[in-house]
């Protein structure tokens, strides 16, 4: 049957109340259980007679995996793509080649819905903003659902690629309390990993209600220290169910509190086959040491603070009501909703590249391009001299001295260091209502969707600095002195410069969304069943800017905020423009629609084909942030197009799934970012007119799962499949640096980018004896492109993951883990060198320039190293 719903909501609840409740469930096989899925699907089924392709991954798995974040769970999903190589945040996720623009972890559930029992954990999805700030799995969570495509064009709010529904314990479900100490080392065992969780549910009295509460507090150092723990925080959640005759409703509450930070590019060497520069590991740090903190004039008037050790603090308090009702005479009424407050505060770094210091566009950034005379760089920690610059015209500089670290890797070269500090702040409300009628073989559903979101975004500009091209760098002082033997402190004493200048406007803006849904599925016989299922949705979005300018004047010519002209760090503050406006709408349908047939009790077959859009999301409306762009940039809807066969086999002990797919996305706009080198936006970011390509993807899906022997158990699954680009273009930044002479050149068809040909997780669990099980699994990622121009390909790996678990009694277990066993090293992400704007321009680089030099420097995204974890479990 077709879902007309956003995934499951109470569904869950009346799913999970048909589940054994009994002590000790979670060690419980997939395989002994008939798995009953709601995602995708109106009302619970199971999943072998689901003509979706969905994945349910039970509680044991997720017990025996610590993972990284919430998205490292799906990588337990055929099919799906998963990129948590950055930390617990700003991961990617992706199904099927529907994958564009996907090596940027700034906006990586573009394409679907990650969502908490049935509804979107945040509505909005925009650079830098999205739900996995807010998701984190926790002793609460009971399984997770993956549905790739399909019919996620109909039970998704403008997601076609998918819906990943972590699904929540209740106290009917779940009766009884857990404990879980975790302790870990990271980094190949340097780093302290400490978390607890707690969790307590069960039955109120004699009364018809349950309650159920849970929530973690993690304290981590992660997988490359930059001298401050990486993650540091947790939450708290719960639910309270009511039962009755005819009924049920849900209340459920949460709130998060939580500091995340992330890794950044580790200098390396090639691309086919990478190689870590000299002086750096698996294990180095690039991010700004926590003595980088400092005090600045903000853009926005007054006094900031910035530092990195605060890393991004997400916060969240949502309360949620789910509400089923049988009406009687075959109907069903069923209601959810949720309300949400969340805001995101960075204290964190960015574009963190390895650069020469006489970079032409760093000079444009920190303001000094254009001055003749000396540049000096110093260790802020012990003032020793590092290097001495020069420049005669003001747009030449040559080093003429340098004691800079790093000249293996590039000769007198440093880190840039951009202090990212911005807030957003967001409100949600979301709102479906679903009505049900069986008739005769029909199952009829008609409901309503819709969601009213609102996002804003506050950047104060905490400046650009350079650190020391080396593990765990140190910031770097600036000194200017003039020709006449004046001298300036470009550089505050902390290493920045540039306070107060902005590389994009501040935004404020409303989401809304709204959708109706129709469906029948019949079930013609005992073997047959057909069904189709349609979507209309309308989204429209406002958004307000404040852009801003530089001042006028010379940066030597004016005080700044402190009143002292010889500190240039504060002297060009930029000043606000006319505030403007945009306004965006879509609307479209989507539609899916199959035949499923029954062959045998044990094999089970369908074909489903799927139309639907995609509209351009909150990221691509913020990003039309000039006039001249509202005024003539119209961005397009997406296009989806699936195909896919569903193969079901189960008996006793065994399940295998086969789903051939075809999956066609059109009018894919590539996104570039380049800086203004000239005219009166010198220093801001802009992005050229979109050019728009296409990814096909043919492949097959496998998942298993088997009971091997009376104590050996196995399971896969497997994804090949065949991506390739067509039409797309790139931007080349003309010499007048002013937007007026960018060139647009076609890239030749290929292999679509970051997309692997081969995907392949499996795993075995040994229970030699009742108290003790061993497991492990190996993953292996297939090659895939570097980007559209197929300049190279990032090379394939493989990871083994092993554990072993022991349970003294019923209340207590004791389980150890540890991740990428042989400590593998696979890169996930990648940079240009050779300049800052080619670093924000992987797209640009094309096989000739790469074959050209393919040991050039390319800093890269490495996979999370080898780490350890011991965890007890108490149950009550």
């Amino acid at each position: 049957m077709i879902a007309l719903a956003l995934g499951l909501g109470a569904h869950a609840v009346a799913a999970a109340e048909e589940a054994p409740a009994q002590k000790g469930a979670a060690n419980q096989d997939v395989t002994e259980l008939s798995v009953v899925v709601v995602t995708g699907v109106f009302g619970a089924t199971k999943v072998e007679r689901a003509p979706i392709s969905i994945a349910a991954i039970t509680n044991e798995q997720i017990q025996q995996q610590p993972p990284i974040s919430s998205a490292d769970l799906l990588k337990n999903v055929p099919g799906v793509f998963v990129n948590s190589a950055l930390g617990e945040v700003r991961n990617v996720v992706f199904s099927r080649g529907v994958s564009a623009n996907s090596l940027d972890g700034a906006g990586g559930y573009y394409y679907v819905s990650m969502q908490e029992d049935g509804l979107p954990v945040e509505l909005i999805t925009s650079t830098n903003f999205g739900p996995d700030y807010f998701s984190r799995p926790d002793i609460m969570l009971n399984h997770l659902e993956g549905l790739r495509g399909g019919t996620a064009v109909v039970t998704g709010p403008n997601a076609p690629g998918g819906i990943f529904n972590y699904i929540s314990k209740t106290g009917k479900s779940d009766p009884g309390m857990q404990v879980q100490a975790k302790y870990g080392l990271e980094g190949d065992g340097k780093n302290p990993y400490y978390r607890i969780d707690g969790y307590a549910g069960g039955r109120i009295g004699d009364s018809d209600l349950y309650y159920a509460v849970g929530g973690f507090y993690r304290r981590s150092d992660g997988a490359r220290n930059p001298g401050y723990p990486m993650n540091d925080g947790g939450q708290i959640r719960g639910n309270l169910l009511w039962k009755y005759d005819g009924g049920q409703l849900l209340l459920t509450a949460k709130y998060l509190d939580d500091h995340n930070g992330w890794f950044e590019f580790t200098p390396s060497f090639g691309g086919d086959d990478p190689h870590i520069a000299p002086g750096f590991s698996k294990t180095s740090s690039v991010l700004a040491p926590k003595d980088a903190a400092h005090c600045y004039s903000a853009i926005t008037g007054g006094r900031r603070c910035w530092d990195p050790s605060n890393l991004v603090h997400s916060r969240e308090l949502s309360f949620g009501a789910n509400w089923n009702q049988d009406l009687g005479a075959g109907f069903a009424l069923e209601n959810r909703l949720r309300v949400s407050q969340k805001s995101a505060d960075w204290n964190t770094g960015a574009v963190i590249f390895p650069l020469a210091i006489t970079d032409f566009v760093v000079t444009a950034l920190d303001g000094t391009v254009g001055l003749p005379g000396t540049f000096t760089y110093t260790n802020s920690r012990t003032g020793a001299v590092l290097a001495t610059v020069r420049s005669v015209t003001g747009l030449d500089r040559q080093v003429v001295s340098s004691n800079l670290p790093g000249s293996d890797v590039l000769k007198n070269g440093g880190l840039t260091e951009a202090a990212f500090d911005q807030t957003f702040h967001a409100r949600n409300f979301v709102d479906q209502i679903t009505l049900t009628k069986e008739v005769g073989g029909h199952h009829l559903a008609v409901g309503g969707y819709a969601s009213i979101a609102r996002l804003s975004s506050t950047a104060y500009g905490a400046g650009l600095g350079w650190a020391t091209l080396e593990a765990n760098p140190v910031m770097m002082n600036v000194t200017y002195t003039t020709p006449g033997g004046r001298t300036y402190q470009v550089t505050d004493p902390h290493g920045f410069t540039r306070f107060g200048r902005l590389t994009s406007p501040m935004y404020s803006g409303d989401q809304d969304q709204y959708s109706l849904f129709v469906g029948d599925t019949w079930r013609v016989n005992d073997r047959l069943s057909l069904d189709i299922g349609a979507r209309y949705e309308t989204i429209t979005y406002k958004l307000d800017f404040q852009n801003f300018t530089n001042p006028p004047g010379s940066i030597l010519s004016t005080g700044g905020a402190d009143g002292d002209p010889l500190t240039l760090y504060d002297n060009g503050i930029n000043v606000p423009t006319a505030p403007y406006s945009l306004k965006r709408s879509f609307d479209f349908i989507g539609y899916s629609g199959s035949a499923a047939y029954k062959f045998t009790d044990q094999f089970d077959a369908y074909i489903r084909y799927t139309s639907g859009k995609k509209a351009p999301d909150f990221s691509i409306m913020a990003g039309l942030n000039t006039p001249g762009q509202i005024a003539t940039v119209f961005p397009k809807p997406q296009e989806i197009e699936q195909v896919e066969i569903g193969l079901k086999y189960h008996r006793s002990g065994l399940d295998v799934q086969v789903f051939p797919f075809y999956s066609h996305l059109s009018n894919i706009a590539t996104a570039q970012t380049f800086t203004y080198l000239s005219g009166p936006s010198l220093g801001q970011s802009y992005s050229p007119p979109p050019a728009y390509g296409e990814i096909k993807t043919y492949g097959v899906e496998v998942s298993a799962n088997a009971t091997l022997t009376d104590t050996l158990k196995g399971n896969a699954v497997l994804t090949l499949q065949n991506p390739k680009q067509s039409g797309y273009s790139v931007w080349t930044q003309g010499a007048k640096g002013d937007g007026s002479d960018d060139v647009l050149t076609k890239i030749p068809s290929g292999d679509a980018d970051n997309n692997p040909k081969i995907m392949f997780r499996g795993g075995l669990t040994w229970r030699p004896v009742t108290q003790a099980s061993v497991f492990g699994t190996v993953n292996y990622m297939g090659e895939r492109a570097a980007n559209n121009y197929n300049a190279f390909y990032l090379p394939a790996y493989t990871t083994v993951d092993v554990g072993a678990s022991w349970r003294f009694n019923d209340t207590l277990k004791l389980q150890a883990n540890i991740n990428n066993l042989f400590d593998e090293f696979g890169v996930m992400s990648w940079a240009r060198g050779g300049g800052f704007l080619n670093a924000l321009d992987r797209q640009g680089l094309t096989k000739a320039a790469y074959q050209a030099n393919p040991n050039q420097l390319l800093p890269v995204v490495p996979i999370q190293p080898r780490s350890f974890f011991v965890t007890l479990t108490a149950t009550f």
